[in-house]
């Protein structure tokens, strides 16, 4: 479900460095691209399709002009043929381009060495950019319907596909990378790739469960049974992988001939979706301990889980000066408990979307469901609580700060190969097994 600001790169015209057939050739294939960042599921298709045959144009090209069949060969080739002298993408970075931009000159300025290879990681980069986008496309799709027919069973399959396909994409970029001389573009984007789409697996993972959940309490008042501590586990997951992106981002800085990703919007980015994850690991476990009948406990992971959505900050740092800080977190909770004692089943979620709606707008309409599934939640657990049980309310600050948390675990998923040019290809693929009779893999 990420889709990160100001991505994918899309291109820019470009100067050739010099005149031969093969750059004409070049030049041909890139023009079949559009440089215009995708507005709907239709743009995105097409994207990741004039992408990948850019790239497999390439590759051919390669193949067909410098007799290069391999990944060793096609990458030192690529690493020395130079294209031009300034970068062809949009939000794509060099060391001296981000001093221009320090210093408000055009980042036009001829500043850099582009090279074939340069080109080659920044369309791998793209088309995996494009993938996650295309699988956080049809979550948003199938988040908001009720339906759970076969054909809606593949669609949550096809997301699994396509960020398994980012996957692959990271890892070819990687064994690309692998073989350069010298350092292109940073290959940490690379290992940031990998993470994001197995973060995408997982995220439709949840998303699909909390819609069969929340279908489910809409028809028959009551929640799907055996799975939902695993689910929290999930979510823990995925709120340790983010870390690991915020620290690759933050890592990521072009220096010398080094070229990375623009990231400046980032880590606010990865900091919301990481209240998103926590939000999801409250909303299982919560459901887990309602059905254990502790009913205490699941109200306060509810009150958790909509202050992760809804209020400004959760944590405090307590390096700033200690009685002003203390101060505004005594402020602070005061305000999120008068939130809390105010829900009703008609509260809508008031939290700051411009991160999820200026950046990729992907996120939303997940965002609002899971927000009323919580309020949803609430409100039972507090009507059987006062009627029945009269548990005694767990402080959501002592749940954010409890120890007790289960270790996050992912859903383990079928194993994803590299993606591998066809004009690299020792043999074209077998397609299906000999012995296959089933309809693959779901994860």
């Amino acid at each position: 479900m990420i889709v990160l600001p100001d991505t994918p790169p899309s291109p820019k015209t470009w100067k050739l460095d010099t005149s031969t057939q093969f750059f004409s050739q070049l030049s041909a294939l890139r023009s079949s691209l559009d440089a215009s960042a995708p507005s709907t599921y239709s743009d995105s298709v097409r994207l990741v399709a004039q992408l990948e045959e850019y790239l497999e144009g390439i590759f051919q090209l390669l193949l067909l002009e410098e007799n290069i069949s391999e990944l060793k060969g096609a990458t030192a080739f690529s690493s020395s043929l130079v294209v031009c002298k300034s970068v062809p993408w949009e939000n794509v970075i060099s060391a001296s381009e981000k001093k221009n931009e320090l210093k408000l000159r055009s980042n036009n300025a001829e500043n850099c060495l582009w090279t074939l290879a340069c080109e080659i990681e920044t369309v791998i980069t793209a088309i995996s950019f494009a993938y996650t986008r295309l699988g956080a496309e049809i979550t948003n799709e199938l988040c908001e319907s009720d339906s759970q027919d076969v054909q809606t069973d593949d669609k949550w399959k096809s997301v699994t596909n396509f960020y398994k396909k980012a996957i692959a994409m990271a890892y070819f970029g990687s064994e690309f990378a692998q073989h350069a001389s010298t350092p292109l573009l940073d290959s940490r984007v690379f290992i940031l790739l990998d993470s994001i789409g197995n973060i995408g697996i997982q995220t439709s993972i949840l998303c699909k469960f909390s819609t069969l959940n929340r279908n489910l309490y809409n028809d028959q008042d009551k929640f799907t049974d055996g799975n939902n501590a695993v689910l929290c586990r999930v979510a823990i997951w995925i709120l340790d992988e983010i870390k690991k992106c915020q620290r690759l981002s933050s890592e990521m800085t072009p220096t010398g001939d080094l070229m990375v990703p623009k990231t400046d919007k980032w880590d606010q980015y990865f900091k919301l979706f990481s209240r998103y994850a926590s939000a999801y690991a409250g909303l299982f476990l919560s459901i887990e301990y309602y059905q254990k009948g502790q009913l205490g406990m699941a109200i306060g992971l509810t009150n958790f889980s909509l202050l992760s959505l809804q209020s400004k900050k959760l944590n405090t740092d307590y390096k700033r000066n200690k009685i002003m800080v203390r101060f505004k977190e005594k402020f602070r909770g005061k305000k999120n408990e008068h939130y809390i004692s105010r829900l009703q089943s008609t509260t809508t979620l008031c939290c700051d979307k411009s991160v999820f709606q200026a950046s990729s707008g992907i996120v939303l309409s997940d965002v609002a469901l899971l927000f009323d599934l919580l309020v949803q939640c609430r409100l039972k657990y507090t009507k059987e609580n006062d009627n029945l049980t009269f548990d005694d309310v767990v402080d959501w600050q002592d749940i954010h700060s409890d120890s007790k948390w289960p270790i996050g675990c992912k859903i383990p998923v079928s194993t994803v190969n590299s993606f591998t040019p066809k004009a690299l290809q020792k043999e074209p693929p077998d397609g299906l097994k000999s012995n296959f009779t089933g309809r693959g893999s779901y994860y």
